[in-house]
């Protein structure tokens, strides 16, 4: 097995532009949410804000009730948090750490679980701990343990530490205002807004996007005419480098299409900030989700000092790394992609190779974890990457890292910040809002012609499959969206279901829409069935999961539209074997799992508890489908009331692969039975759940519930032990005649008699025991 990172989260935030002059002058990867790894720390992290903690209660727990001081549940485990919380040596102080109301969670995550149709992590359960003043380096490292500690905790970490980082640079100013935006320009060299330009909502017309960093100049003349006052929340960063960093974003996206200055790649758009100077950026991301609509984008423009130098900020930014590498805010852009908003997100700055496992583990793999969100590289006028930027198969797709003209900073033009230009934007901070912008265009083109957004998933395979590949290189950074194949393909065809999962059999109602003029409608539903129209019914009877295809030919055009493993049709079950053995011998029970979709977690919740003693022994996943399984615990034992839980996971940090779709065994139980068993007496396996432990399969696609059938374990007959004595004597063949012919007593229970297993006791059953005892003949059936 691969070592794991030792993680330590969440450090200070800054801007990733790394060119400014001075102020004065494929098909997308489905949401996959992991069990965060805890982290281990040796020391305090130099860079972290080590006076308050950040942690998590695990998911699956409810939402326990917090009274300000303690949380009102009683177990050990409860009792242990709630003494590190009230331990005045080491804390102060304990909140709730998203500052969004708990009521407007709750209902955004109802909200985004009904459209993905699986659970999402839950930010209520996201709590900050404010340490005392008077706690000493190992207090605060004992704080951290213990909370990691827990089984309750699902991660705690120390929590962030705002700052700002510019660069200067000196480059020469060349005074050219639209033309000189090159990424307005046709591919091969921008995105080419112009043909955007061209269709209908294709200004960004009906899309919002809210800037997520510190400070913005709202009366600046060419972003909604200096008058608009776009700000949503958080205290504004009171620093010349923030409100330029801030303006420069928002003029490459929405500078105003007038007689001067710069021309924003989708200058109708909506405007919205949230700033981090008073919150965190998971608050800050469930703020700007809280007050946006399906369809809008949020943009991060934030990045942060990762593992490859221990989170501490060495040369210029060199290490910095994107933000959802940090479990909360990770988790508030999941709630964000699932609610249907499209996350922008800078790579950052580090000159990092998210590909690295030996320092990122899988926390960029976006086959083991993937937040749903477009991660954007920089890349040069000819699609090279930029000496800085990060890199690797997260990042989805690059713009301009360097050179970029926009509003602010006042090195191209102007007297006072309302009117500041510049020609020197750069970094990841340059190349995220052209993609916004791009973002921006194609989801106004598709509400237009199809009357809903795009979703993550669409948005996606948009901006990487109709686009400029990036130079050759051995740093991936994806290539930069072409705008003119995109929006013929969003124009063209699109459709939707009525639902995507269900359980066998499933009707599913699609409907499709375009912006041609249609002559005819055709669809692959992936099973072996096909139909036609506009809309269209069908029922998928067998589990699986399904790519739907639909093509239409308008004139002389033909589009067409796949999505891969759309539908998803459970017929998923586990179910416990049946088996039997003598009084005081050991019984397997093998309990097997159907699987429709991948799973990467099993829990299995046992009972046990019945007529017949049993003894809990031990259990295996030899010859398993899950013998590969790393973790493979007995999470839960109480003997007394027969009670026991069993954990298998494919891998906690993504060494392993998911249980493909299949059937087969899962786990083997082992009992003994008590020794003075009665053959009237028998036990049932259950493992249909008891208290707060369920049947689970979980995966990146879907948490649920299994349908459950319990097994059984019985005595297995000594057939021909009649007489009550232990073992089969010549006592027995003569309780066998007496019965037979001398109207003596019936074996009990009669099967006893049945030594051939015919099913009947009769004269067979005595010529059997005659041959088994006296001329070498097989001996009784059964045990």
């Amino acid at each position: 097995m691969r070592s794991r990172l030792a993680l330590s989260p969440v450090i200070a935030i800054v801007l990733v532009a790394i060119f400014t002059v001075n102020a004065m002058a494929g098909g997308a990867a489905q949401i996959k949410r992991p069990t965060p790894i805890k982290p281990v720390y040796k020391s305090l992290p130099a860079h972290d804000n080590t006076n308050e903690l950040v942690f998590k209660l695990v998911e699956g727990i409810g939402q326990p009730e917090f009274d300000g001081n303690r949380f009102l549940r009683v177990t050990a485990e409860w009792d242990r948090l709630n003494n590190e919380i009230l331990s005045h040596n080491k804390s102060t102080s304990c909140q709730p750490h998203i500052i969004t109301a708990k009521a407007d969670l709750d209902r955004l995550r109802a909200e985004g679980m009904r459209r993905v149709g699986h659970t999402l992590p839950d930010l209520t359960l996201y709590y900050r701990l404010t340490i005392a003043d008077n706690a000493t380096a190992d207090d605060k490292l004992d704080l951290v343990r213990a909370l990691n500690s827990l089984d309750i905790v699902e991660i705690a970490y120390f929590a962030p530490k705002p700052e700002l980082a510019n660069i200067e640079t000196k480059i020469a100013l060349t005074p050219v205002w639209e033309y000189s935006q090159w990424y307005l320009q046709p591919a091969p060299t921008g995105l080419d807004a112009y043909y955007g330009w061209s269709f209908a909502g294709g200004k960004g017309e009906t899309v919002k996007m809210v800037d997520i960093e510190g400070n913005w100049v709202e009366s600046h003349e060419d972003l909604h005419g200096g008058t608009d006052s776009w700000h949503i929340a958080g205290s504004k960063i009171l620093d010349p480098g923030w409100w330029h960093h801030g303006t420069a974003v928002l003029g490459e996206v929405a500078a105003d299409s007038n007689s001067f200055g710069m021309t924003g790649i989708a200058y109708n758009v909506d405007l919205g900030t949230v700033s981090i100077g008073s919150m965190s950026t998971a608050s800050a991301l469930t703020t700007a989700t809280n007050n946006t609509v399906a369809g809008d984008i949020i943009l991060i423009e934030l990045h942060a000092p990762g593992p490859h130098y221990d989170f501490q900020s060495v040369s210029g930014q060199t290490g910095y790394v994107a933000m959802e590498y940090w479990q909360e805010n990770f988790d508030a852009i999941v709630n964000a992609s699932a609610l249907g908003r499209i996350v922008v997100e800078a790579a950052g700055n580090g000159e990092e190779n998210y590909d690295d496992q030996t320092i990122y583990n899988h926390f960029f793999d976006s086959t083991y974890r993937y937040s749903g969100a477009v991660m954007v590289g920089a890349g040069t006028l000819s699609h090279v990457p930029e000496w800085f930027t990060n890199y690797g198969e997260r990042v989805d797709v690059h713009g301009f890292g360097s050179n970029v003209y926009t509003l602010g900073y006042g090195g191209l033009y102007g007297s006072d910040t309302t009117n500041y230009y510049t020609a020197t934007f750069g970094g990841t901070s340059s190349a995220s809002p052209i993609i916004v912008g791009a973002c921006a265009i194609l989801q106004g083109i598709h509400k237009q012609a199809h009357g809903r957004p795009l979703d993550y998933t669409e948005m996606h395979e948009l901006l990487m499959n109709y686009s400029t590949p990036q130079a050759a290189h051995f740093k991936l950074i994806g290539p930069m969206p072409n705008l003119q194949g995109s929006c013929d393909q969003v124009v063209g065809v699109s459709f939707t279901a009525d639902t995507t999962i269900g359980w066998a059999p499933l009707a599913v109602d699609f409907e499709a829409s375009s912006g041609l003029t249609v002559d005819s409608w055709d669809w692959d539903f992936g099973d072996g069935n096909l139909d036609t129209g506009q809309t269209t019914s069908h029922t998928y009877l067998g589990p699986g999961m399904y790519d739907v295809s639909l093509e239409i030919q308008a004139g002389e055009e033909t589009r067409s539209s796949t999505k891969s493993s759309y539908i998803k049709v459970l017929a998923d079950s586990m179910i416990a074997d049946t088996a039997e053995a003598l009084p005081g011998e050991i019984v397997e029970i093998a309990v097997y799992g159907r699987n429709s979709i991948p799973i990467n977690e099993i829990i299995v919740p046992v009972v046990y508890d019945g007529d017949m003693a049993l003894t809990y022994d031990h259990f295996s996943t030899d010859s398993c489908r899950t013998d590969y399984f790393e973790v493979q615990s007995q999470v839960h034992f109480s003997p007394s009331t027969k009670k026991t839980t069993f954990k298998l996971q494919a891998s906690s940090s993504g060494t392993a692969p998911d249980l493909p779709a299949g059937a087969g065994p899962i786990i083997r139980l082992f009992f003994q039975i008590d020794a003075g068993a009665q053959h009237t007496e028998t036990t049932t396996i259950a493992i249909d759940g008891y208290s707060t432990r369920l049947p689970e399969f979980n995966g990146n696609i879907l948490d649920y519930a299994p349908r459950t059938v319990g097994g059984l374990v019985k005595l297995c007959l000594s057939r021909g032990d009649m007489d009550g004595e232990i073992g089969i004597t010549i006592a027995d063949l003569v309780y066998m005649v007496d019965f037979m012919f001398n109207s003596g007593l019936p074996p009990f229970p009669m099967d006893l008699g049945d030594v051939d297993c015919s099913g009947a006791v009769d004269i067979a059953d005595l010529v059997y025991m005659v041959d088994w005892m006296f001329s070498g003949g097989p001996a009784p059936c059964g045990c």
